[in-house]
């Protein structure tokens, strides 16, 4: 066992302590023996006799803490560890491993001092850098911890910990290419090295190198036959290469060996639906149920793939069990209650909703649901207390202003043409063909090739607003070659247009979150068939959504009186009455862009044809 200092002339100090009755020197080798054979408790008993003979001998300090560490007393590693700094303050491996014990006792901002103390003293302290990265990292400051690891590598490039960890952290931003490079060093550097093998599969099948994943991530199986991470990885990237049978199989397997894993039952019963696997869809439940019975989580999830297809009866049966069972659980009341409101019975639904609310009175999504379903029942003067509520809470939550939007509209307030301008905020490019295309019909038809490659389904996803057709899985935007990124970059600049160009009123929700810089929190592409639409929403985590057509089957000039394949405006989900309709029609072509405010309400008319209707969509926010 290391320590941070030179072993002191123990025999001229035995020969000074009444306490010295046997050699210190060999007893010291004898615990280092012991503890690199694993035998603690014995090293431990050597190394507390030393201490009795010499209290402030760092060496013994350093390596009992180590121990007691071991074996979890982080309480007594840190004060033994703190007697061994106050008699060498200057030493960087102490203060490092000081640091260690404080941010596993979870005193982040005091490991963090010490970690800048002990590099402060030693700025070539590699590992002071690098558990200060994973400090900053565990505690959400991802750049801050980015740099960290690069000093690391800087001091020590086949630093193969540090290396994964930058990896790690350019898959989380979508910069794949870059993470690979850092994970290939880590890899030379230890080519057995479990964690930087499992994020290079991870990464590989995140660019759509589906083979290269697959075999990157068996070679880190083999390493870890029995990693739950390692199996649930490679059952997605054989999802994400369209072997869907095989990645059914491969999640099966997973749960009959962890049927509690919600994770597993999400992945499975997603895939089968959007495969057509009609008969396998909701199965793992029934698995679940022979190890488990009534289990509360899994009755909780099987409910809202049942809300997800409407079937409201189902998942009330299945929400009141699990609340009788778990009573104190705001998610299970708020969705019951939403089960009920939804076959119409607001009454019985209030008195849950009111107790979600309580339960989790920082969760907004109860006030919202609670809100919607007042409106359906003809209160929106009720909707509204609750959705300017939810507004002080959050002004800028798109979901709370989709349902403010409604109830002034409902209540005929003015102030429903201030917040719903679409003749302000509804803003249509038509984007020109980049260079290298003859026109912009010969760039989407390229554009159009690669979309239809990412449409492996058959289905259209269980947790999506389209019907009658497929959507891509991922982020679209993170592809990092081909036609889709100069897609990209063309409605980037459109985004830059429409922000510059927004209407001057610091007062409107889309004012107040102005800035120039953007990011992208999601992108897909949607392809419809014949009959195909999607049903009116809005899009909670955006600030601006989109439209972006690739391909049309109908003819382009449909006039508006029969806006087959248009975009709707205006209309909720809610079916309130007469006022809640379309209010702005958009028509589609080929290469045309349509931004607008994410809280929104919009749909799209179903139309009829041999072929499909494809477009990308993304949402945006302010960075």
């Amino acid at each position: 066992m290391t320590h941070p200092t030179e072993t002191t002339d123990w025999h001229s100090r035995a020969n000074q302590s009444a306490h010295a009755r046997f050699d210190p020197v060999e007893a010291f080798k004898r615990a280092e023996a012991l503890a690199q054979q694993q035998r603690v408790a014995e090293a431990e008993q050597i190394y507390r006799q030393l201490l009795l003979a010499f209290p402030n001998e760092v060496a013994v300090l350093f390596n009992l803490a180590l121990l007691v560490k071991s074996r979890g007393d982080l309480n007594e590693a840190e004060a033994l560890l703190w007697r061994a700094v106050d008699w060498q303050p200057k030493s960087a491996a102490l203060l490092n491993a000081l640091g260690v014990v404080l941010a596993g006792r979870g005193k982040a901002e005091e490991a963090e001092a010490i970690y800048l103390r002990a590099i402060a003293i030693d700025a070539g302290d590699v590992e002071s850098r690098y558990n200060l990265g994973v400090l900053l990292e565990r505690n959400g400051h991802g750049p801050e911890a980015l740099e960290s690891y690069r000093e690391s590598i800087k001091l020590r490039p086949d630093h193969s910990a540090a290396l994964t960890r930058v990896g790690a952290l350019l898959i989380e931003q979508g910069l794949f290419a870059e993470a690979i490079s850092a994970l290939d060093a880590a890899i030379a550097a230890s080519p057995d090295y479990f964690d930087a093998l499992y994020y290079r599969g991870w990464a590989l099948s995140k660019l759509g190198k589906h083979d290269e994943a697959l075999l990157v991530l068996e070679s880190a199986r083999t390493l870890r036959p029995n990693s739950f991470e390692v199996d649930f990885s490679i059952a997605n990237a054989l999802r994400d290469a369209a072997r869907h049978d095989e990645a059914l199989a491969a999640y099966q397997k997973l749960i009959e060996q962890r049927p509690d894993a919600t994770e597993l039952h999400v992945e499975f019963n997603n895939l089968a639906w959007a495969s057509g696997r009609r008969n396998d869809f909701l199965t793992t439940f029934a698995i679940a149920r022979k190890h488990f019975g009534n289990n509360v989580e899994l009755m909780y999830l099987e409910a809202l793939f049942h809300m997800r297809r409407d079937n409201w009866a189902a998942a009330e049966n299945l929400l009141a069990r699990a609340y009788r069972m778990a009573p104190d659980r705001a998610d299970i009341a708020g969705q019951l209650a939403r089960a009920l409101s939804s076959q119409g019975r607001f009454e019985e639904s209030y008195r849950l909703f009111m107790a979600a609310i309580t339960l989790d009175s920082d969760a907004l999504t109860h006030q919202q649901q609670l809100g919607f379903a007042l409106l359906r029942d003809h209160q929106p003067a009720q909707a509204l207390k609750i959705f300017e509520r939810a507004l002080v809470r959050n002004s800028d939550d798109q979901l709370s202003l989709a349902g403010l939007s409604l109830t002034y509209r409902e209540l005929a307030d003015s102030r429903y043409q201030q917040l719903v301008d679409h003749a302000k905020y509804v803003g249509v490019y038509d984007l020109a063909a980049p260079e290298g295309f003859a026109d912009s019909l010969a760039f989407n038809r390229a554009l159009a090739a690669e979309l239809d490659a990412l449409h492996t389904t058959k289905m259209e996803p269980l947790d999506q607003t389209l019907h009658g057709g497929t959507q891509t899985t991922g982020q679209l935007f993170e592809q990092t070659s081909g036609v889709i990124v100069q897609v990209r970059e063309s409605i980037q600049s459109a985004i830059t247009d429409y922000i510059r160009n927004l209407p001057d009123n610091p007062q409107h929700p889309m004012n107040r979150r102005r800035k120039q810089a953007f990011g992208f929190t999601g992108s897909w592409s949607c392809r419809l068939q014949s009959e195909g639409f999607h049903t009116n929403h809005v899009h909670p985590q955006g600030w601006i959504s989109s439209a972006y057509y690739a391909r049309l089957p109908f003819d382009q000039g449909t006039g508006f009186s029969n806006p087959r394949g248009w975009l709707g405006l205006g209309a909720s989900n809610l079916a309130l009455g007469n006022e809640d309709r379309m209010e702005r029609f958009v028509q589609p072509k080929i290469g045309r862009l349509v931004l607008f405010p994410s809280f929104y309400w919009h749909g799209t008319v179903p139309f009829t044809d041999s072929g499909d209707r494809l477009s990308v969509a993304f949402d945006v926010v302010p960075q």
